[in-house]
């Protein structure tokens, strides 16, 4: 069920089991509410990770507003009980606050499109060839993942005579075949013990029968092999260079924004203060004057 079409219901739900006098807009997008507190449709919907919303279910969605009502209980208890008025609530709420606007100018200032070019992933390649240097046998192959042996024997049989890999992919069921075909280079250890035994004694451009495991039947063509002591090609290592290379220079730009932006205040440091102190009295001394500065 598409998520769209399933909030549909949920609203139309909530719509039929109101009254049927006219409400409010806000009124009518109710789904839960604990004393005055309401939990609107579209609070949901926000907190709700968008990569997970297509494949949820209506029992999840309940659970998340199950789950909602029970913090908003105990939020509301605690708020009753004066708790975030104590001293130790309010400096752990300050350290939060702290910590949330640091990582949100962080966020806002690093919020630029990191650009790795051929080149630059051409000059880290080379100038680290020895770290792309195989320890292990590697395989690079196709996958397809089938839900049952007649369906995979069905497969390997268009495949064999000579229908296109990937093709074939896009004509299948989604429902019922795994469709991330392309599992790269991988050593024995990284693969299931069921598959590397197979695949490691096949032969370039050659497809496996169909291997049983716990998932299903698997087929695969092996694409490419590589001999421990050979050199990974650089289009093998090419996403791995290109995210390593992107941290660097993420990194690069937060230390440089972090030094225009120290460059702006008087900063001082008393290092020998902490060094004519013992440490375990440093406590007492930060709690009663709010912390060191």
């Amino acid at each position: 069920m598409r998520y769209s079409n399933f909030f549909c219901g949920l609203a139309l739900c909530f719509f039929i089991s109101l009254t049927g006098c006219k409400k409010s807009e806000e009124e009518r997008d109710v789904v839960a509410s604990v004393g005055s507190r309401h939990l609107l449709l579209i609070e949901v919907i926000d907190g709700i990770p968008s990569q997970i919303r297509p494949r949820l279910t209506s029992s999840e969605t309940r659970e998340y507003v199950l789950r909602w009502i029970d913090d908003e209980v105990l939020y509301q208890e605690g708020l009753s009980q004066k708790l975030d008025q104590r001293p130790e609530v309010q400096r752990e709420l300050e350290k939060l606050k702290r910590e949330f606007i640091i990582n949100k100018l962080t966020e806002m200032a690093l919020d630029k499109q990191i650009q790795v070019s051929d080149e630059d992933i051409q000059a880290f390649y080379a100038a680290n060839s020895e770290a792309f240097i195989l320890l292990d046998d590697e395989v690079r192959a196709y996958h397809i993942l089938c839900a049952t042996k007649p369906e995979a024997d069905s497969i390997r049989k268009r495949l064999v005579a000579g229908e296109d890999f990937e093709a074939i992919i896009h004509s299948l069921n989604r429902d019922s075949v795994q469709v991330d075909w392309d599992l790269g280079y991988f050593t024995r250890d990284q693969i299931m013990p069921e598959i590397s035994k197979v695949v490691f004694d096949l032969p370039p451009s050659a497809y496996s029968p169909p291997i049983k495991s716990e998932f299903g039947y698997h087929i695969l063509k092996v694409v490419d092999k590589k001999k421990k002591g050979e050199k990974k090609e650089v289009e093998a290592v090419k996403e791995e260079i290109r995210i390593k290379l992107e941290e660097q220079k993420r990194q690069e730009n937060y230390q440089r924004f972090l030094s225009q932006t120290k460059s702006k205040y008087k900063i001082q440091s008393f290092f020998q203060l902490l060094e004519s102190v013992a440490l375990d009295s440093l406590k007492s001394r930060g709690v009663s004057k709010g912390g060191l500065n």
